[in-house]
């Protein structure tokens, strides 16, 4: 489907992705006249480890809800998906999207992404920023760290630095297959960043590639090396990367809104993109708050920040598929 709208989330590679890395089942709805595709909708379903089964498009991805070539092809195809849940006995349809899709449906605000211009000449990037980004960026450099984009050959040294920060900040964490299988699907759009001081990893993120677009939902660091910004260093070699390879923009990935991420984001590129996560509540009345931001959750974070390394990592797979 040629549809500017379309995003890496549209990709049918996550079929495959979401199956295996996360086990969960998925469906494609598809609008067609004749041979033209009009819309298209990834779904996946979850059955979560109390009962609940629902529809989300998709598991992890900031943004793959509904593509379509018109708001009544949109309407029409979010119709289909509803009836499914309720055959399916689904309590709910959430659709992640940039855009207000579906006229009147429940939706969350909570989310937002940051998107950078970028530029063939990484200077006039650069320039855009104020003192304070600059300056960071330059300690990180004075600091001797040093930045490689690799491969999936190097996923177990972002892999190790990604599941120290989930324990720390009292999150389970995806398995290691997951992000095997991303490698395996989206091959050489899918790649890894690390910082390294003294040739030891410190700082980690998985790059995604699609169309004009870079895109980086995920990265992390250790919080002994933070005096030396590997985060500026990290961010700041996927930007010149971005611009050096044609790129138009790079979008940073989510946050929620004021949190310690949002806050470091937002140095960069202001402001904020909403994230509009609409709902068909089949079988609910309100919109479901399944999410580790969620305070009731408070207790158990705590909890888990507190568990061995070893213990976590196995646990993590198995806890977080329940809230994707």
């Amino acid at each position: 489907m040629r549809n500017s709208r379309s995003n890496i989330g549209h990709l049918f590679a996550w079929r495959k992705i979401v199956g295996e890395g996360l086990g969960h089942s998925t469906v494609y709805l598809m609008a067609k006249d004749g041979s033209q595709v009009r819309a298209v909708l990834p779904l996946a379903f979850v059955k979560t480890w109390w009962g609940t089964r629902f529809f989300v498009s998709l598991p992890w991805i900031d943004y793959a809800g509904i593509c379509a070539d018109s708001e009544a092809t949109a309407q029409e195809i979010a119709g289909y998906a509803e009836s499914l849940a309720r055959r399916r006995r689904a309590r709910f349809v959430e659709y992640r999207s940039i855009d207000s899709i579906i006229a009147g449906a429940p939706i969350r605000n909570d989310k937002v992404t940051f998107r950078l211009e970028l530029d063939r000449n990484p200077e006039v990037v650069w320039k855009r920023f104020d003192a304070k980004l600059r300056n960071q960026i330059r300690k990180s450099e004075k600091s001797g760290l040093t930045v490689g984009i690799f491969g999936a050959e190097r996923i177990d040294d972002f892999y190790g630095i990604f599941c120290w920060k989930m324990r720390d900040l009292g999150t389970p964490v995806w398995g290691k297959r997951f992000f095997a299988s991303i490698f395996d699907e989206l091959g050489g759009s899918a790649r890894i960043v690390l910082v390294f001081n003294r040739n030891i990893p410190i700082a980690g993120g998985l790059l995604l590639a699609f169309k004009d677009l870079l895109y980086v939902p995920s990265a992390s660091s250790y919080n002994e090396y933070l005096k030396y910004c590997p985060n500026h260093a990290l961010y700041w070699q996927v930007i010149k990367y971005g611009c050096e390879n044609g790129y138009r923009l790079f979008d940073f990935g989510r946050s929620t809104w004021n949190s310690p991420t949002f806050n470091f984001k937002k140095q960069w590129v202001s402001p904020p993109i909403q994230l509009n996560w609409q709902y068909a509540l089949a079988q609910s009345e309100a919109i479901p708050a399944m999410n580790p931001d969620n305070p009731k959750y408070k207790t158990v974070i705590a909890i888990w920040r507190k568990l061995p390394l070893w213990l976590t990592n196995f646990l993590g797979p198995k806890v977080i598929r329940n809230f994707p």
